[in-house]
């Protein structure tokens, strides 16, 4: 694998308001920018040449190119200006890169783009790297990101149970569904790997029917009250981020990073083969050092799968929102806040199915489960945890769906139906870390001494629903950690009832207390 870039090293030490001069772009308004025209057309081109097969493109400030055919593939992409895809017929893109200090539009909140949109991040030329951000990547410095599909009904659950042998499933709300689509069962057993990925063949009300015939038992019940219902998540989305194919061998996948000033909105979009294995800043999303400029930013309705480092990482960026998403065959801590630092940010309603260490090997836990179920040489495996060998962190070996390091955040409904170790993590640092160890605005920051936030409200940590069946494995469901990274404590808790979460004002680790708060 390729090393971790280290001017990008440098950049994430550096807090946020020092690098706003870095990378601050003069913002455009519409009005500044000159009449729109097509990419198809010569004119729009210096010398009057469209843009040949790997051509490295610049759209100059105070112009917009509307995409209205899929061209070659391209060596790059800046864009100073705006760059908008045509809604009247399927795109395709291809390039090595994109960097956009302007914006870059396919569809917007108001009028969501119909047709399908594919954009696929190749790497035919190694290591480039683009202002620090590395290679095979959307970036934005300065610029802004606006991805809005169509697709609004990401998951559901099954309403009966689904027979291993049968290619016809049920379930609660099959709306938006349609024949062709990518669908994904949660595993309702012990092992986190019966996740099963289906193509759905036909399809008549909430009655679907798989292209191939189920392997495992799906269920689908409500037992004593208890919502144990398998979830299904829909994977295919109109509009479709990937890296190329050779990804899957090299792990060496795409990604999207904005940097301070920048800009996210995305919705109703499909991630593949995204994230880059082992290499630190490159993942999936990445919103990094955005501050407060974060408000108003968000991911929703998107399908994220088939990753290689993570799925969504909020780092020293505030108040977006994070809801609605299907995560499925994922590397490391799926959503992540990252140093401590990060609050006000909304996750809500979000579902991650299978969650792994490694893209082929096995964990090797930072923290061996309490009553000593794993019997090998204890340290021998804490110390290859360790040596960073096989993950970005440590921690990455006990992988966590939804890993947090700042109560001051909101998680609400949030499902973590398959992890290889553990669905939500608690990993609590006396004051931020990284990027912000030792500032001045890490000082008066104390996230093991926050009150946690219920529904926006400070209050008692509230998990609507606790559901990670792969936990059970290890009767861990939670897990609290006072240490920066690796945690040095763990709180246990058996079956899927709803459990609500309280930290004692004290930097010395504690058993959480609990509280019930009934079924959510």
């Amino acid at each position: 694998m390729r090393k971790a870039n280290r001017s990008v090293e440098l950049y994430s030490l550096i807090p946020a308001f020092l690098l706003a001069s870095v990378f601050a772009v003069p913002a455009q308004s519409a009005e500044s920018l000159a009449k729109p025209t097509n990419w198809s057309n010569p004119a729009t081109w210096p010398g009057r040449k469209v843009p040949a097969a790997g051509a490295k493109v610049e759209i100059p400030a105070g112009k917009e190119v509307i995409l209205d055919v899929s061209p070659p593939a391209l060596g790059g992409i800046t864009v100073m200006g705006k760059l908008t895809f045509a809604d009247k017929s399927d795109l395709t893109l291809a390039t090595e890169w994109m960097m956009v200090h302007g914006e870059l539009e396919v569809g917007t909140e108001a009028k969501p783009f119909t047709h399908k949109a594919t954009i696929t991040l190749t790497d035919n030329v190694k290591d480039e790297q683009m202002m620090g951000m590395g290679d095979r990547g959307i970036m934005l410095s300065g610029g802004t990101l606006n991805l809005h599909g169509t697709r609004t009904n990401t998951w559901t659950k099954l309403a009966k149970t689904a027979e291993a042998g049968s290619n016809v499933i049920e379930v609660l709300n099959a709306d938006q569904w349609k024949a062709g689509d990518e669908i994904v069962l949660a595993s309702t057993d012990f092992n986190p790997r019966q996740a099963e990925r289906r193509t759905i063949a036909a399809i008549s009300g909430n009655t679907i029917t798989l292209d191939r015939k189920l392997d495992y038992m799906h269920f689908g019940k409500i037992t004593f009250g208890v919502d144990e219902r398998g979830e299904v998540g829909l994977l295919t989305r109109n509009i479709k981020i990937q890296a190329s194919e050779d990804a899957a061998q090299t792990y060496f996948g795409g990604h999207i990073m904005a940097m301070v000033t920048s800009k996210m909105f995305v919705d109703g979009v499909e991630l593949e083969r995204m994230g880059q294995h082992m290499e630190l800043a490159r993942y999936p999303i990445h919103w990094h050092l955005v501050g407060d400029g974060g408000k108003g930013q968000y991911i929703r309705n998107a399908s994220i799968h088939d990753t290689y480092n993570r799925c969504v990482t909020v780092h020293g960026t505030h108040n977006v929102r994070v809801e609605n998403n299907v995560t499925y065959n994922i590397v490391g801590h799926c959503f992540f806040l990252e140093d401590g630092i990060e609050h006000g940010n909304e996750f809500v309603r979000n579902l991650a199915i299978q969650i792994k260490c490694h893209p082929t090997k096995p964990c090797v836990p930072t923290n061996l489960a309490a009553n000593g179920e794993i019997t090998e040489n204890r340290q021998a495996l804490r110390q290859a945890s360790f040596s960073g060998k096989d993950t970005l962190l440590p921690s990455d070996n006990t992988v966590t769906a939804y890993w947090i390091t700042n109560p001051d955040n909101s998680f609400i409904d949030n499902v973590a139906a398959g992890s290889d170790e553990t669905g939500f993590w608690f990993s609590l640092p006396m004051h931020p870390q990284g990027a912000f160890e030792g500032s001045d605005a890490s000082k008066n920051i104390w996230p093991r001494r926050r009150a946690a936030r219920v529904q926006g409200q400070r209050g008692p940590f509230q998990f609507r629903r606790v559901h990670d069946r792969s936990a059970h494995q290890r009767g861990q469901h939670l897990r609290f950690g006072l240490n920066s990274d690796a945690a040095v404590g763990e709180s246990q808790r058996s079956g899927e009832q709803t459990a609500g979460v309280a930290l004692r004002e004290s930097d010395q680790l504690q058993e959480p207390q609990w509280r019930s708060v009934g079924p959510g």
